[in-house]
């Protein structure tokens, strides 16, 4: 009875170290995974970071083509006052001629 109780028991042992060992691998697989996607999102943030910084210019250079996106409001803003300027002065100048 005794040896068929410790044959038991050894069983149980190495039932209980093999069980201890695949959930070691399951949760250091798991801490893996976790790691491996916060590689992946920092990898994808960051090559959206510097696409942008890549395509910024182009975007620009299309925006200013067809007269969209950012413009200069100073460079507009003078460049409307001295149309205006313009035209007052033609406006006076031919009201002097038509008298």
């Amino acid at each position: 009875m005794d040896t068929e109780i410790n044959d038991r028991l050894d069983r149980i042992e190495k039932m209980v170290s093999d069980n201890n060992r695949m959930l070691g691998k399951l949760r250091r697989g798991q801490k893996n995974a976790v790691y491996m996607r916060l590689v992946y999102w920092v990898v994808i943030i960051i090559l959206g970071i510097v696409s942008l910084y890549f395509i910024t210019p182009y975007l620009g250079q299309l925006g200013a083509a067809y007269g969209i996106g950012n413009t200069n409001n100073n460079d507009t803003a003078a460049t409307s006052n001295a149309t205006l300027t313009k035209l007052l002065n033609e406006y006076q100048a031919s009201q002097k001629t038509g008298q």
